[in-house]
């Protein structure tokens, strides 16, 4: 103004104002997008490898610029995505996929993505959270395992549904009456002239008996930490055994030294992974009474167990019930302090629990052939408790 440059004060008032109106236009544009994710699969295993496709899709009537889109990482599980959208028409959507790397068991969250929104020149720009959140569940390691544990009362659990069944209670044969296009060859000849009409045998496949598998994730009792902790050995052991005992036939109970239920019935692997995939430890240092109720065959999954809980779980073991303690030897994941590990196993054996050892370095199919073996799980040497082969 002062020079009397009018030309180079159009430039300059142009300029200053570029910003405004590249930030109305912008504005005014109402862009709207939605997000949505699909896990492939929805459930991993630590160590595996899975994908997430991310999709954007434009619902708005006008067309976008390029756009950014990101999402954050997910700590042990995804570094997150950051990439370039072309620019979308009405309708449509652009998908990206990055990949998945489970560490750890746990449920982690993927999202929500961040879509950035500019002009051509980078003179105005919106940061847009899309709210979408997909879940994933990394489930726990699962080890096969062979063989089940002797029984140290008068039956077995298999026997005690069988024995059950021949009372009343809860037949595995089940008959009704014939009707037009039932197979001769089921027809129940006894209990045909016993109801003197023609009755046919309902055949389920034979059951098992109960089962209760108890996992003790006491802070106080376990050792190490992250995925190298005696507490997801311990989880590991408890996925193993419950779904071993499922392919038996077995209806389980899957519970906590709380006494919680984390799942019961039979069809229930599902359930199984689902809750022991969220297990962390607990503060509370007691152990409930109700955490080994149950008859037939007991497997409590121990690690550092002390006079106190020895004792709850030897009282409230029932008379006849084949109990299995399988207790992680702590020392192999640096325990620390005074211990009444010793203790608390020789109360366990008084009471007629089968104590086996679980070390850090050994298979835990290992661990379990020793249950399921005859032999004692220890023997006593001075102060100290020593592992014992198992018989062949």
């Amino acid at each position: 103004m002062v020079l009397d440059e009018r030309d180079l004060l159009r430039v300059g008032i142009f300029a200053a104002l570029l910003p405004l109106i590249a930030l109305v236009v912008g504005s005014a544009r109402r862009l709207r997008l939605s997000a949505a994710h699909m896990v492939m699969p929805p459930r991993l295993d630590p160590g595996t490898v899975g994908r997430v496709m991310l999709s954007v899709t434009n619902n708005g009537s006008s067309r976008t610029s390029t756009l950014e889109v990101s999402e954050p990482a997910t700590a042990d599980l995804t570094r997150g995505v950051r990439c370039l959208v072309p620019p979308l028409k009405p309708g449509r959507q652009a998908v990206t996929n990055y990949q998945l790397t489970a560490t750890r068991r746990g449920r982690f969250l993927l999202g929500p993505p961040t879509v950035r929104i500019g002009d051509p020149f980078g003179l105005w720009e919106e940061h847009r959270t899309l709210p979408v959140r997909s879940e994933v569940l990394v489930v726990p390691s699962v080890v096969r395992l062979a063989g089940m544990p002797v029984s140290t009362g008068s039956r077995s659990a298999a026997a005690d549904r069988a024995a059950a069944g021949t009372i009343g209670g809860d037949p595995d044969v089940g008959i009704r009456q014939y009707r037009s296009g039932d197979d001769i060859r089921t027809i129940h000849w006894r209990a045909s002239a016993r109801h003197d009409e023609l009755m046919v045998r309902l055949e389920e496949p034979v059951s098992h008996g109960g089962a209760t598998v108890m996992l003790d994730h006491r802070a106080t009792a376990h050792r190490g930490e992250g995925i190298h902790s005696s507490l997801e050995t311990a989880v590991t052991l408890a996925a193993s055994i419950s779904l071993h005992l499922l392919e038996a036939d077995h209806q389980i109970r899957v519970s906590t030294h709380t006494g919680a239920v984390l799942a019961s019935g039979r069809d229930i692997t599902d359930d199984v992974l689902a809750a022991l995939a969220v297990i962390e430890p607990d503060p509370s240092t007691t152990m409930a009474h109700t955490a080994v109720a149950g008859s037939g065959l007991i497997v409590a999954i121990l690690a550092e167990i002390d006079p106190p809980a020895a004792r709850i779980l030897a009282a409230a073991r029932r008379r006849g019930t084949n109990g299995v303690a399988m207790v992680l030897d702590t020392a192999d994941w640096g325990a620390h302090g005074p211990s009444a590990r010793s203790a608390g196993i020789a109360i366990l054996q008084a009471a007629g629990w089968r104590v086996v050892p679980v070390r850090a370095a050994e298979p835990l199919a290992l661990a379990w052939n020793r249950a399921c073996s005859g032999s004692p799980a220890y023997q006593r040497a001075g102060e100290r408790q020593v592992p014992m082969p198992a018989a062949r």
